[in-house]
């Protein structure tokens, strides 16, 4: 008797896989309609970043330690990314700031946001 199951629930997985194969088809018509945004967005992330810049390094003046300085680092490599960003969206659309590359600006940037809390 369970192996009737089985087989039965075989056969409608095979026969329904086309629903089961990208249930992340909803997502692609909003995901399209974002990409209008991307310009918008990536303009705001290079302001926000520009700001937090300039405040870690203003902080790191007034207090020299080695933690604000990893910080004020990985706030920059931040404004270095979104710059970038912002280039690439006018000169080499996505060929420049592809996922591998943003990838390990992501790495460096946590790295040193590791390094700064849990250096003495």
């Amino acid at each position: 008797m369970s192996s009737r199951i089985v087989a039965v629930l075989a056969v409608l997985l095979f026969v329904c896989a086309g629903v089961f194969a990208t249930p992340w088809d909803i997502f692609r018509q909003p995901m399209q309609e974002i990409d209008y945004a991307a310009p918008i967005v990536s303009w705001l992330v290079f302001a926000v970043s520009a700001v937090l810049f300039a405040i870690s390094v203003v902080a790191l003046r007034k207090k020299h330690s080695e933690k604000l300085l990893w910080v004020s680092f990985a706030f920059g490599l931040v404004f270095i990314k979104a710059f970038l960003g912002v280039i690439d969206i006018y000169f080499s659309p996505g060929e420049f700031m592809n996922t591998s590359i943003q990838g390990f600006f992501d790495l460096l940037i946590m790295g040193s946001f590791f390094v700064a809390l849990f250096r003495k």
